[in-house]
């Protein structure tokens, strides 16, 4: 029987994505962490080599700078979550993590280990996050935003995650467009006469 989201209490876990809302349930921001990061790598499994490197214009990134990125926002973004979890009111640094595909030129780097990276600390995140108890109150102070929870925290990386994936999935559209149109067509043979 399908669950009548205006029955549903409003910390309920369903995604409500055209108002942006997450529910409060940390559980299921902790299990979206997981959950779209393994759909990204379905994602990123699907490009071949010569598309992992594609760009559809020279201002926007390919699938491997996209996972360069990804690596680079969870090697923050885990810093600062295990900062404010050990300590309410830690310092939480600046991201620059969208730097780092125009700096480190990520576009020729062997994907795969720029996701095992990814992925592993990704492992991490989820596993402190898990294990965090009360410490989801803490907040971090951020010098120009104030101070921010844990929680809203892990919701701007949920939506760093989402952003990733729709970004993901319009490149595999593109790039399975831009093949096909390089496919050579076949000119039909001439009827052979008896």
């Amino acid at each position: 029987m399908p669950i009548d989201r205006r029955d549903a209490p409003p910390d309920h876990a369903l995604v409500q994505y055209g108002s942006r809302q997450y529910g409060t349930n940390q559980r299921y921001l902790t299990k979206a962490l997981r959950e779209v990061a393994r759909r990204m790598e379905g994602a990123v499994v699907e490009f071949d080599e010569q598309q992992l490197s594609w760009r559809p214009a020279d201002d926007q990134w390919c699938a491997t700078e996209i996972v360069g990125f990804l690596r680079d926002s969870e090697r923050e973004d885990l810093r600062n979550v295990q900062a404010m979890l050990a300590r309410d009111g830690a310092h939480i640094e600046e991201r620059r993590a969208y730097h780092g595909p125009d700096e480190e030129d990520y576009r020729w780097m062997p994907v795969e280990e720029l996701w095992w990276d990814f992925a592993t600390m990704r492992e991490d995140m989820v596993w402190t996050l898990r294990t965090a108890g009360a410490a989801w109150d803490h907040f971090g102070s951020h010098d120009f935003r104030g101070d921010i929870s844990v929680e809203q925290y892990v919701r701007e990386i949920n939506e760093r995650d989402l952003d990733s994936m729709w970004k993901l999935y319009t490149l595999q559209e593109q790039t399975q467009s831009v093949h096909a149109a390089r496919r050579p067509t076949r000119r039909a043979r001439p009827a052979r006469g008896r």
